[in-house]
């Protein structure tokens, strides 16, 4: 895993508050439990690293990639989703494209969090 220097140095208890926004809009644990996703779990979790890299860190695709141990490819797929997309998706219990719903999911997480960054 390369090393990138941070500017948010607490970054692991900024991906925490993310994170736990995408589990609520994802309808929360037990929704999770009950729609057999608890495998998006990871998925999730990488795109929200990828989406704040990018949005907060200023990081491009290929240095995301390198830091995370994932495909440039993968890197731009979740950076080229769509909310609008996942939140469909969502709506319908198709989970086919497990990158896209992600990427949508932490997308709408991370402008969530961040509109209530702006509010301290």
């Amino acid at each position: 895993m390369k090393r990138i220097d941070l500017v948010q140095q607490n970054i692991d208890e900024v991906i925490k508050q993310i994170f736990s926004i995408a589990i609520d809009i994802l309808g929360g644990p037990r929704k999770l439990v009950e729609y057999k996703r608890l495998t998006w779990l990871a998925s999730l979790m990488e795109a929200i690293f990828v989406i704040y890299l990018h949005s907060e860190e200023n990081q491009s695709a290929d240095e995301i990639a390198e830091f995370l141990g994932i495909s440039t490819q993968t890197t731009k797929a979740i950076l080229q989703s769509k909310p609008e997309y996942a939140k469909s998706k969502l709506k319908s219990g198709d989970s086919a494209e497990k990158t896209h719903i992600a990427g949508g999911i932490a997308k709408l997480a991370y402008k969530t969090w961040k509109e209530s960054q702006s509010g301290k």
